[in-house]
Formats: C-alpha cells, structure tokens, sequence
C-alpha cells in the first residue's frame, strides 16, 4: 500500500492515535526492499525498535529473537535512499492537504554526528572540536518552519563544506518537491560572499545571522547597505546586502544581533523572524531521539540511521501538527516499542508508567 493511501486512511480522522503510527511499518519495508521471510522481518522489527530506544541493535535483537550480526548482513546491502522517497511521499500528501502550499519560512543547518574512530573511514570530514574530537559524519538539512514546528523536508551527507553548492542543492531539492519559500533562515556558519551573492541573483529573501560583521557596528544598533571589500575577491565579484544590529535576548542575557539579510522588514521584525530558527537545535535534539546508535565504519549504514531517525521524527512532527491532542514524543517510543516486540511485561510497565494502559494516546 503506498504511503499516501496510508496518510489519508490515517489523517487527520484518527492521526491522535499513536497506534496509526504502526502503519507506516510497511512503506519502510517496501523503501529498503525487505522480504517476507522471518529472518528479514525480524531484522526490521530490530532496527525500528534500536531507533524507538535510542540503542544498539545488538541489545535490541536479544528482545526480537534474531542475532545482532544477522541484522548486520542484512543491511549491509540496503540502500538506505529509499528512505528518502517516503519523506518525499509525505511531503507530496500534506501539500494536497493544503498544509505546504503556500511559501514557507525554511531554516538550514549542519548537523554533526561526532565519530572517535579511524578518520579515513568513509564519509567522515574535519570539523569543529566537540567532546574530544575533530571528525564528524556531517549533514546539511532544510527545515519547514510552521506553527511552531520543524519538518525536515531535505537532508543530505556532507562530504566537503563547500557553502555555496550546498546550499544550492539544498535549494533545488526544495523546488522539486513543489515547496515555494517565503524566507531562508541561515547561521552564521553560512556567511559567504559567493552565497549573498547567489541568493541576491535568484531573488530569495534571507535572513542571515552575521557576527563576523560585528566590526562594521562598533557595539551600536546599526540599519545600512553595505558591500563587501574582501581582498580574496575581485571588486565585481563582492557582495552587497543590507546590515542590521539590534540588542535582543539570549541564553546569556542580553547580546548585539548581527544580521545580513536582503528583506525590506524593520530590525525589530527581523529578528522576531531569524528566531523561528531556533527551534532547528531542539529539532535536532528530538531527532537525535529515533536514533539508532552504531559503531559501524559503513557509511550506509549510518545513512540508513539517520535517515529513518529524520522520518520517524517527520512522522512524530505530523501527527502533532494535524491532531488536537499532542502525543509526547517519549510516550510514544514506549508505545510503538511495545507493539514492536508484542507483550512484553517491562515495556508493558514502561508504558503505564509513563501515563498509559497502551492503548491510543
């Protein structure tokens, strides 16, 4: 059964029930080509369940019965891409609803999953020191930001940070699913020249959080046009974008904003715009939440994870957005690993501990 027919049999009529959620089992086996035989329909079952517990599908298999090297055969000839095409699927269905038709606010971001292995190992790159190391399987994402919520629309492997053809990728994979964009939110990770400049020629309006430009505003809230005078660039080559400083809170109390942007909007708006963005970090964190941990060095694997890590996510960020009743992301992992693994006394317990007798949320 395809994915659509599944959203419309489940949405929004009976999406509150977490039980619904279930149903998306089978796409996911039709995505990564799994058969009916036992082994391989336990090896499904091991690897949702890893992503609902967060662990290792070593620890996982002992509660489906199959061997965590058994699982490993499996995947290691899956292409973990048509996972790709199920997001695809859901983003096709909620623009028939009417919810992605019109242009969106769209954030973009790196996300780094730290790795502490041998760095030749394929799709690790150098990046920022975090928790003792340099080296990272990196991603870039692009994320709808609608009614409080983040649904990641894109998602692709870092293999060298080059800004500017990333974002453009980005950008194309965005146009191909029929997702029209109102704003581009970026952090400052993102500041380019070549990308202002690119941006600027295809008309998009961006939000950019700029604090190598803090020189230009000495500390003061400053609104004016500015062109760039790089000496690594040639003087038709620069950059001409409008600059705005304004004092906003933070974590850390009260800071300057620095931001470079294109968008005819007061500095107050502006900001109150660029912090829609900032859920994109507690995003990342729920993500984080359906991912299945590995020490694998096959960089497929790793896709595979952290692609079904993103839909699963997806799926959880649907089901709030189109029920009146809100479903905790937790609560659920508990609930769809029971159903996972049948009766199982403990989760069971885990379940009504959490506020549930295991029926519909």
């Amino acid at each position: 059964m395809s994915l659509p027919t599944l959203m419309k049999r489940n949405m929004p009529d009976r999406a509150h029930t977490t039980g619904s959620y279930i149903n998306f089992v089978q796409p996911i086996k039709e995505s990564l080509n799994f058969g009916d035989s036992r082994s391989e329909n336990l090896t499904l079952k091991t690897i949702l369940l890893a992503c609902m517990n967060n662990s290792y599908v070593e620890g996982s298999s002992q509660l489906t019965g199959i061997s965590g090297q058994t699982v490993r055969n499996h995947l290691c000839n899956k292409n973990p891409e048509g996972l790709l095409q199920i997001n695809a699927d859901l983003i096709a269905t909620m623009r028939k609803k009417g919810l992605f038709s019109k242009p969106l606010i769209v954030a973009i971001d790196w996300h780094d999953e730290m790795y502490y292995g041998d760095i030749e190992t394929e799709g690790i790159i150098g990046t920022k020191n975090k928790a003792g190391t340099n080296y990272a399987y990196e991603y870039a994402t692009a994320s709808i930001v609608v009614e409080g919520i983040r649904f990641v629309i894109v998602v692709i492997p870092v293999r060298e940070r080059t800004i500017l053809s990333m974002v453009s990728m980005l950008l194309d994979i965005i146009e191909s699913h029929g997702i029209r964009i109102s704003s581009l939110l970026m952090d400052g990770g993102f500041y380019s020249i070549d990308l202002i400049n690119y941006l600027n020629s295809t008309g998009m309006n961006f939000v950019m959080h700029a604090p190598k430009l803090g020189k230009e505003c000495k500390g003061k809230e400053i609104d004016m046009e500015y062109r760039t005078s790089s000496h690594h660039k040639r003087k038709k080559d620069q950059a001409s974008f409008r600059i705005v400083s304004i004092y906003g809170h933070s974590k850390r109390g009260t800071m300057l904003y620095v931001f470079a942007t294109n968008m005819d909007i007061s500095p107050k708006k502006l900001l109150k715009l660029y912090r829609k963005r900032w859920g994109i970090e507690t995003g990342y964190r729920m993500i984080r939440k359906f991912l299945a941990r590995t020490t694998s060095k096959k960089h497929d694997i790793r896709l595979l994870y952290f692609y079904l890590a993103i839909l699963l996510y997806n799926m959880w960020v649907l089901l709030n957005l189109v029920s009146r009743v809100k479903t905790i992301a937790d609560n659920m992992r508990v609930f769809i690993a029971s159903k996972l693994i049948g009766a199982n006394p403990f989760v069971t317990d885990l379940v009504r501990s959490n506020g549930h007798s295991g029926g519909d949320f």
